[in-house]
């Protein structure tokens, strides 16, 4: 069902009091409505003792009787009591194939009914909505509201009560608004900056108490099942959806996002210890290496020398034709060392390889 499927659904609901349903019936039209909470109580005590045997079949029959909006354009509704009686008998004449078809249509519309219930709350913050409770300001079930006789007699439904309450807590919300609007008035003369502080943080409430508002009217209503595993991410625009989202995350709960995440860090992980298992292996054959060669073995941590490995280290700087030379630091060199050390790597740079 469409968000607009369902808010017309709703305005029926809420401007009449009832879905309705056509069948063609035992040679009459049959207009049926849905039942409201009232209306069940009363079917209870119309059908008798429920211990009885043949209660079950008697709040089927009254069902039907209660359901009833219109017989080949006669208004069942009005003076209904006086008429409860004739139409349990006239259903009770029908064939059971005929009232078990009746049966499962207005089973259909209760469905209808059952899922609408989530859009309620985004029906009411439509413009729509309020320009209509702005224009009624009391019980929607009323004959001059619905136009429809005896409407008034069957009470109100659960959408109605519920659209009324929003209603209502939206008209204080707006009287509340313009009472602080009039209290910061008086204390910005008193105390200009901490009225523009305090008007502030309200604006910033109010400002996202109304963009959830819209969002919930144009969306229709907050999904909690448009969250998947195969989804990449839930919307968390509203406090309602980044609850839930906080509420996925404490409880472990990934989607297609946090799947991606994990696999790839441990990709990385995995890469990041390849490299360092190939630069282990490159320092254990350098280290043997070293090691079949006579040189002082390579470490990945610093020591101290050995006697023997020093002297072999200045041995080997002592051989002829060594090209290693050793500076000491510009603090402690003569300016005579320095002069040949510079003068030697400017003949390596200034002359080619021979």
């Amino acid at each position: 069902m469409t968000r607009d499927e369902a808010y017309r659904s709703l305005s029926d609901l809420i401007c009449k009091g009832f879905l309705t349903v056509g069948m063609e019936m035992a040679g009459k039209t049959l207009i049926f409505k849905t039942i409201n909470d009232r209306e069940y109580d009363l079917i209870r005590l119309y059908s008798g003792i429920p211990s009885d045997s043949m209660n079950y079949l008697r709040t089927n029959l009254f069902f039907l009787a209660f359901s009833t909006l219109l017989i080949d354009g006669q208004n069942a509704l009005a003076d209904r009591e006086q008429k409860i009686g004739d139409l349990y008998d006239f259903f009770s004449n029908l064939p059971l194939t005929i009232t078990s078809t009746i049966q499962v249509e207005l089973g259909l519309l209760k469905n209808t009914v059952i899922e609408v219930s989530k859009y309620l709350e985004g029906f009411c913050y439509t413009t729509y909505s309020r320009d209509l409770w702005r224009a009624i300001k009391d019980l929607p079930n009323k004959e001059e509201f619905t136009g429809i006789k005896g409407t008034s007699s069957i009470g109100l439904n659960t959408y109605q009560h519920s659209w009324v309450l929003l209603n209502r807590v939206m008209d204080t919300e707006e009287e509340e608004d313009r009472d602080f609007d009039n209290a910061i008035l008086i204390a910005s003369a008193q105390n200009s900056k901490g009225a523009k502080s305090v008007r502030g943080k309200h604006d910033s409430a109010i400002q996202t108490r109304d963009e959830r508002r819209k969002k919930l009217a144009r969306k229709g209503a907050s999904d909690k099942a448009q969250w998947s595993p195969e989804g990449w991410a839930a919307p968390v625009d509203t406090a309602e959806e980044l609850v839930a989202e906080l509420e996925r995350q404490m409880h472990g709960v990934k989607d297609k996002h946090d799947l991606f995440v994990e696999d790839y860090m441990k990709q990385m992980e995995e890469k990041e210890a390849q490299a360092k298992k190939e630069e282990e292996d490159k320092l254990v054959v350098i280290r043997q290496r070293r090691k079949a060669e006579g040189g002082f073995p390579l470490s990945g941590s610093q020591r101290i020398l050995t006697p023997e490995e020093n002297a072999r280290m200045n041995a080997n700087l002592r051989r002829p034709n060594n090209n290693l030379m050793i500076l000491p630091s510009d603090e402690v060199a003569s300016p005579e060392e320095r002069e040949r050390y510079y003068s030697k790597i400017g003949s390596k740079l200034l002359t080619g390889r021979k």
